[in-house]
């Protein structure tokens, strides 16, 4: 079997969840005896092909089909919500012999790949990373908001290319991630063939020791209590809400430390977060690392020289930092929406929480202190059984027999 594993873009200076679950799924396909390629665009990246880990990385050039489109903008939109154009993708996966077309992004990205599949003979497979049936209103305008005011001529270039006004209802197989999502789109597309299969993690990777020192790299003080929240630094992930968590713990008496790691997809973001920090005099309590590469050994040691794992997201379909953090034996408190809400059993493998409210983050950070090696070993057997990379490389596989029949 030859698979075409297509992403928007794939960068490993500016990672995410889908970057890890594609660039994971595709080195599992390697061991069980599958040839699987990596497409995507430029976005981020000028290399057009590069090769790590036995695995096949090809780059094309993109664009996005609006007028007067400044620099500033076509770099908001690579970094997230982009809705971009490739013609060599196109031509690539119809002259790639693939069995399966597998698509990991929506859009422009979804409908080449059904094209292209159609032209093939080749069954196309969807999956939901980012959501699709329960992306909040006000998310969705944000990422648009690049394109304000500009004249868009997409609409001419699909047409052109026969690509589907809906790309879900075209396609043969859809995989969700978040069981949210799964269950809505069984009863949105009830003649479909639709999986749920959730992301994964390196378990062995997670648990293992760390030889570098994330504390001491980043000056936080050995006596202090460490809350860690890897993930992109955007409105979604909602980390002011943390800054209020440790205004309200410092208040308690709490001797914590806050340290936000993950890239930026909104500068907008990041400076609201660094001025209300500075408003709130939490300066010295707070640490903006940066995104930190997923092979990078003070990633690791970030998880396991933090007390708390915090994810407040106000929309989230799975989240798979939850699952390295568990893996590495760190109690997670998560907002109580979304995949997250599915996958945290509250109580048993971490605690939930409404987002923004503060007084539940509050609750929930003291009860995974005070039952932090109960709830750390519950959640580390649930993600050795039940989240493993293999695992979702079988089902995936499976999957694509399934849709191919």
């Amino acid at each position: 079997m030859k698979v075409a594993n297509i992403i928007r873009r794939f960068v490993f200076e500016e990672w995410g969840g889908t970057e890890s679950a594609v660039w994971n799924l595709t080195k599992k396909f390697a061991k069980q005896n599958v040839s699987a390629e990596i497409l995507a665009t430029k976005a981020l990246c000028d290399c057009q092909f590069e090769r790590k880990d036995d695995v096949d990385i090809s780059r094309f050039d993109y664009f996005y089909p609006h007028l007067f489109l400044d620099s500033k903008r076509k770099l908001s939109l690579d970094k997230k919500g982009g809705n971009p154009f490739s013609l060599g993708l196109y031509k690539h996966l119809c002259k790639g012999c693939f069995d399966v077309i597998h698509s990991h992004n929506l859009g422009r990205i979804a409908k080449t790949a059904l094209v292209a599949s159609r032209k093939i003979g080749a069954p196309c497979v969807l999956s939901f990373h980012g959501g699709y049936l329960d992306v909040p209103k006000s998310e969705t305008d944000l990422m648009l908001s690049p394109l304000k005011n500009r004249i868009g001529y997409g609409k001419i270039i699909e047409k052109f290319y026969g690509m589907p006004r809906d790309v879900v209802a075209d396609c043969d197989g859809i995989i969700c991630i978040g069981k949210n999502e799964f269950e809505k789109m069984q009863l949105a597309y009830p003649h479909k063939k639709v999986a749920h299969i959730p992301n994964g993690v390196d378990v062995e990777k997670f648990s293992k020791e760390s030889n570098s020192n994330f504390r001491k790299e980043f000056s936080i003080p050995q006596n202090r209590k460490l809350i860690l929240c890897v993930s992109r630094i955007d409105p979604q992930k909602n980390q002011v809400a943390l800054l209020h968590l440790l205004q309200n713990l410092i208040s308690k008496g709490e001797n914590v430390h806050l340290a936000l790691v993950g890239f930026i997809t909104n500068n907008d973001y990041f400076n609201q977060i660094r001025s209300l920090a500075e408003e709130m005099k939490l300066i010295e309590h707070l640490t903006l690392c940066g995104g930190l590469p997923p092979d990078c050994d003070l990633l690791l040691s970030a998880y396991k020289s933090a007390n708390v794992f915090a994810l407040p997201s106000i929309h989230e379909p799975f989240g798979i930092v939850v699952l390295e953090a568990w893996a590495s034996g760190l109690p997670v408190i998560a907002s109580n929406i979304g995949g997250l809400g599915h996958l945290v059993d509250d109580a048993k493998s971490g605690f939930l929480f409404e987002p923004n409210n503060i007084s539940q983050m509050t609750d929930a950070y003291f009860d995974s202190q005070k039952n932090r090696n109960e709830i750390s070993k519950n959640a580390f057997s649930i993600c050795a059984e039940k989240y493993s990379w293999e695992s979702v490389a079988k089902q995936t596989l499976a999957f694509y027999k399934e849709v191919s029949k």
